[in-house]
């Protein structure tokens, strides 16, 4: 069939007399075959891919706590860095004899900058609210992994970063595994992969109603669930919950499935508050069907291969030395004491299970939680009892799992997680008097907040799987 090469180019605008009409010039057949025509090109050559970390115009830097013992030009370079993160740096350099951005936080300047020195000896600080995204001089990289505890870089810095970057953290000594966890990442799990993305394993708690556990179970665990159900390649999953969802059951199928991805949901231990010992080696572990918490060597025989694992739970990435939500709740209320309670006695750290599991020979690729408690009315709008975890279980699957190139990264993949924060934080508008705490508002800053409070550990540029002649 032969096809008339059109001659008008019409506009849907009305001047008011007219609805102008573009004609081109007549072209014999013969012209049309050797003539292009060329239109004006406004756009950029090539948009970044914030997939890409490898992208000079993306980037993954290494975030340090600033150190005035050593001269600038050795902290451009994360001299004083432990020696498996020099090793990273020099691999993920983008030219020979250089190493990868490092930026630095200092505790004594205002919040919302980042210090990046130069060989030269200069230091610039650089907004994080509104950051130039790259590797060169002046610019923030879109991948940030953020090395230490919460003592030296607060969670308040990664929550504020989360907001604008891919963001993790890793708070390993060279004695707790960093090495392990440094050379997983530069082979990108070649040698310490062993699981089985086919086959991921969820595991909620269900108390029933009203316990926030029915709610998690049946919004986060049945509808990812769900998604696997009707994905051929991930027939193998397990779904295991009521009264199946005990330690027992979650330790014997990670051991025997070896899976890719974990998600688990339930209550996070958080006490005996009375016995502090047993309050932070237990912090954030999660709680089963019959109320007993994961022992904290219950998964030594088990090898994280390079798993991924949400655990959407009380504490379950760590606990704060202040809570976020002293102001939301009287006193005399039950979250405000077990809030308190649980920043009085663990204080600021990454909880036990996530260390534990990055630092080991084959360790996990990353572990997701939060810090300090989730609510169900972050789960459940209060007024219009609207279901509210859709962009969880869309992130964790629906991005995580994609099969595009570049691949999804853990940091790409939870971004409209935090992009719902911001849209809770732009609807909060303070009450006129500061007594007056309005259910909405109240609510709009809880759901805010808890996603804010996100927190991812380990490297943000991991993924579940490498596409075929990916290079790494």
């Amino acid at each position: 069939m032969e096809i008339d090469r059109p001659t008008e180019l019409r506009i849907n605008a009305w001047d008011g007399s007219q609805s102008p009409t573009l004609e081109f010039p007549d072209r014999t057949p013969g012209d049309a075959s050797k003539e292009v025509l060329r239109l004006p090109t406004l756009a950029p050559a090539r948009v970044a891919e914030m997939r890409d970390w490898r992208s000079r115009d993306v980037g993954w830097g290494l975030v340090l706590r600033d150190n005035d013992s050593i001269p600038a030009k050795d902290k451009a370079v994360g001299a004083d860095a432990p020696e498996p993160l020099r090793r990273l740096l020099g691999a993920r350099a983008h030219a020979p004899a250089e190493t990868a951005p490092v930026l630095r936080y200092r505790a004594n300047k205002p919040p919302g900058l980042l210090y990046r020195y130069y060989k030269d000896g200069e230091c610039e600080p650089l907004s994080t609210a509104a950051p130039d995204r790259g590797v060169r001089a002046g610019q923030i990289p879109q991948y940030l992994l953020l090395y230490g505890a919460p003592a030296e870089i607060p969670w308040a810095v990664q929550y504020g970063l989360n907001l604008s970057a891919f963001v993790g953290r890793l708070d390993l000594s060279v004695e707790e595994g960093l090495g392990n966890y440094v050379d997983a990442l530069i082979d990108d799990w070649k040698a310490a992969g062993t699981t089985d993305l086919a086959r991921p394993v969820v595991w909620s708690t269900n108390w029933g109603v009203p316990d926030i556990t029915f709610l998690m179970a049946r919004i986060i665990g049945a509808e990812l669930e769900g998604r696997f159900a009707q994905d051929d390649e991930t027939q193998g999953r397990t779904w295991i919950t009521g009264r199946s969802a005990t330690c027992e059951a979650l330790v014997n199928a990670l051991q025997e499935r070896k899976p890719g991805f974990i998600c688990t949901t339930s209550h996070g231990m958080t006490g005996p508050l009375k016995d502090s010992a047993a309050t932070i080696a237990n912090l954030g572990s999660p709680v089963d069907a019959f109320r007993q918490c994961l022992a904290a060597g219950a998964l030594d025989a088990w090898s994280p291969g390079g798993a991924i694992w949400y655990s959407h739970a009380c504490c379950s990435a760590g606990s704060d030395g202040v809570t976020r939500y002293l102001d939301l709740f009287t006193p005399n209320e039950k979250n405000a004491a077990l809030t308190r309670g649980v920043a009085t006695v663990a204080g600021a750290r990454v909880a036990p299970l996530p260390r534990n599991l990055l630092g080991r020979p084959n360790p996990l690729r990353a572990f997701i939680g939060h810090v300090e408690p989730t609510f169900d009315w972050t789960l459940r709008d209060p007024l219009t009892k609207q279901e509210l975890a859709h962009t969880i279980v869309r992130c964790l699957y629906d991005s995580l799992y994609a099969a595009v190139r570049p691949v999804p990264t853990i940091g790409w993949a939870l971004a409209d997680i935090f992009k719902e924060s911001g849209s809770f934080f732009g609807l909060f508008q303070p009450p006129p008097d500061a007594d007056d705490r309005n259910t909405l508002q109240v609510y709009r800053r809880l759901a805010a907040m808890d996603r804010q409070n996100l927190v991812v550990l380990g490297d943000p540029t991991v993924s579940l799987r490498r596409m075929p002649d990916e290079t790494v």
